[in-house]
């Protein structure tokens, strides 16, 4: 018995139309994906583009840091006040975390720099505050038990891409310079908010309360843009090696740095209901490493002066001349 050609046809043109849309979203991704990479690939393209005629310094730091709150509009709160006594804010504990940075000196007190870093942020409290979240539908927890008394933890990663800028504007000696930083990029919040005690993750059928961009979860990581400021110092070692140490607040755009997502409650035609929202979390954190320059006798161009002399010098000649005025 001969097939049906009819048939094989619109199964030929069926199969062909989802082959070419699988492939036509594939492409569509790829699209998506090389966007998403072009501004990274831009600034890549300027720091290198004079690798030639320029000579780097390496920068690699371990990194800790802490949860401080956060800024801008406060969540709106449902109108019916619940007594929830004991709930106390997270304690926050310091976890490692590193940072690796490719540094460009610009002239002898400023410098510029690509950062990647990774950051560890970990909070427990023995009862959470009343947030929102716990009447919204992301809360797994049963409707007889919203708010849960036991103790609760937050454990945070955020992986960093930054632009970042150093005035060296106080030559302290010959070894030690003072530094201001700024720095400014993308960072991506992942977050586990659950019990403390495995067994009650077990008894209430959870095993995490919240999780985002994590193990524990399919979704990614929230992206957000951060930005901050700092200040801290270099030693130097030798031509080749300073030790580094700085000390930073940053603000990020992402309302899971704490482990918990902001809600708002929405009154709308007589229905309420919990609405997402955004916040700027704001952190502070510490570095300390070692910087490994790769400058022939700290010269920067032509010059042979190193950045602590160059600077040192300056700022000897300025205070001789005050003197002399003075003596005058």
């Amino acid at each position: 018995m001969q097939p049906d050609s009819g048939k094989e046809d619109d199964i030929t043109r069926y199969f062909g139309k989802f082959a070419g849309e699988v492939i036509s979203s594939s492409h569509q991704l790829k699209i998506r994906q090389m966007k998403r990479c072009l501004p990274l690939l831009l600034v890549v393209f300027i720091f290198f583009s004079t690798a030639e005629a320029q000579v780097y310094r390496f920068r690699v730091s371990a990194n800790t840091g802490m949860f401080l709150g956060e800024v801008g509009k406060a969540e709106v709160k449902p109108p019916v006040v619940i007594s929830h006594p004991g709930s106390s804010d997270f304690s926050p504990a310091l976890k490692p975390g590193i940072e690796l940075e490719i540094i460009r000196p610009v002239s002898t007190d400023f410098e510029m720099g690509l950062q990647l870093g990774y950051m560890n942020l970990y909070g427990e409290t023995p009862t959470a505050p009343l947030y929102n979240f716990f009447l919204s539908r992301r809360n797994p927890l049963p409707l007889t038990y919203k708010y849960p008394k036991e103790a609760l933890f937050y454990d945070t990663h955020l992986f960093s891409l930054s632009g970042t800028a150093r005035w060296y504007f106080l030559p302290y000696s010959k070894e030690l310079n003072l530094f201001m930083k700024m720095h400014g990029g993308v960072t991506f919040t992942g977050t586990d908010f659950t019990f403390t005690d495995r067994r009650l993750r077990i008894s209430h059928d959870v095993g995490m309360i919240y999780s985002q961009g994590t193990q524990s979860n399919e979704e990614p990581k929230m992206a957000g843009i951060s930005a901050g400021l700092g200040l801290g110092a270099t030693y130097r070692l030798s031509d080749k090696l300073d030790v580094y140490l700085d000390v930073s607040a940053s603000g990020i755009h992402s309302d899971i740095v704490n482990g918990v997502p902001n809600f708002n409650f929405v009154i709308d035609e007589e229905k309420t209901s919990m609405q997402r929202t955004n916040a700027i979390s704001v952190i502070t954190h510490g570095s300390i490493g070692i910087i490994y320059s790769a400058i022939p006798d700290r010269r920067i161009s032509k010059s042979n002066i190193t950045r602590s002399t160059h600077v040192s010098k300056s700022f000897t000649r300025k205070k001789s001349s005050y003197n002399k005025k003075k003596r005058r």
